[in-house]
């Protein structure tokens, strides 16, 4: 087989009881069924390419896409054990970058089991550098390195310190699971436990920010912080009060009112800072350089065209991105959720909601 050249294209329906094939040839678990391989074939998030030698079926390759982000997966990959050492896999990973690019999406990353020394030793040679772990990852209970390269970048700005990362776990506590990851990555003994998760929501919340339950209020979760010996502000770029757009009863606008007035009194009782500016990335970065803890209020119509509101927390910026953790990884168990890279260029964007353009975040400090 060596002496034939090696084609790319695009998965077609044809392709698949030879992809199937491929599959059982290279896998004894985690197998892709047939029906998540026709899936992919036409699904918008994903580029799904197979490589041909001698007119048959000898690897694939599969990336998925995270809607709003710069960030791409390499899911899955497959070389025909008799076609291994022709530098077929590397080709199938360039043209998966090459593709990636095109959707403008510059970070691709995969996961890898630990004991796959071949693997990894390609992967690094092809630029990816690990930035992680996933314990019991496989179905044989085996873990995975994850693995990133910037296809536009130096490698030096994909890296990340670790940084705690914690799943709400209600549709509404997205708040509550931000500030207990902000909190814990300055002290590593703080609480993230359901307990919690919910004692901070009863105590941040505010009422009819959205349809169903209230949302967390960033004068509520600066409170909170507070209340564990934190230093905690609050920014935001409008007056309160910040959420009465969300509803159309001038009843409930008067209840939240009330409750935004009484979150600013305990706040001057507490001596906790509320301040009204238009802050910038650079005031972020400022804030992340003192070695403090910034939890973000966010629009999620870049991710689901939801345009709800949603809390995240920022861990870190470099010259060309801001990452985020996302408490909420959805029902979608391929999308990325730790260190999610998005644009300097569209973070100010992302991080606006409602009518009025909201922009606010908490700033969290070690204890004085």
């Amino acid at each position: 087989m060596s002496g034939h050249a090696v084609s790319l294209s695009k998965v077609a329906d044809a392709d698949i009881d030879a992809l199937w094939q491929l599959e059982q040839r290279c896998f004894t678990s985690d197998r892709l069924s047939k029906r998540r391989m026709r899936f992919y074939m036409s699904a918008p998030h994903a580029e799904f390419v197979l490589a041909r030698a001698n007119g048959l079926v000898v690897g694939y390759a599969l990336l998925l896409c995270r809607r709003g982000t710069l960030l791409t997966r390499l899911y899955s990959i497959a070389v025909d054990p008799e076609a291994r050492g022709l530098g077929i896999a590397a080709q199938l990973i360039d043209e998966l970058e090459r593709r990636a690019l095109l959707r403008g999406k510059p970070f691709m990353r995969l996961e890898v089991a630990v004991n796959n020394r071949a693997a990894i030793a390609l992967y690094e040679k092809l630029g990816f550098h690990q930035f992680g772990i996933y314990n019991h990852y496989y179905e044989d209970e085996s873990d995975a390195l994850r693995m990133q390269k910037a296809l536009r970048m130096p490698a030096s700005q994909s890296k990340h310190e670790l940084y705690p990362w914690y799943q709400q776990s209600t549709e509404f506590t997205c708040g509550p699971a931000a500030l207990m990851m902000a909190m814990t990555s300055l002290n590593k003994h703080s609480n993230m436990s359901q307990h919690e998760e919910l004692t901070i929501w009863r105590q941040a919340t505010t009422i009819y920010m959205t349809s169903g339950h209230g949302g967390s209020h960033p004068v509520g979760l600066a409170l909170s912080a507070h209340q564990r010996n934190f230093e905690a502000e609050v920014w935001m770029n409008q007056a309160l009060p910040l959420f009465t757009d969300g509803v159309r009863s001038e009843h409930k606008k008067q209840i939240i009112e009330l409750v935004e007035t009484d979150f600013a009194g305990q706040a001057r009782k507490e001596g906790v800072a509320i301040r009204q500016f238009q802050w910038q990335l650079s005031d972020i970065e400022t804030a992340l350089d003192y070695g403090k803890a910034v939890v973000c209020l966010i629009s999620t119509y870049a991710f689901d065209k939801r345009k709800a509101p949603h809390w995240v927390v920022i861990t870190g910026v470099d010259d060309q991105c801001v990452y985020i953790h996302d408490p909420d990884p959805g029902d979608d168990e391929h999308v990325e959720f730790q260190h999610i890279p998005l644009s300097r260029e569209d973070f100010l964007r992302l991080a606006t909601y409602g009518k009025r353009k909201i922009r606010t975040a908490v700033i969290i400090g070690p204890a004085a």
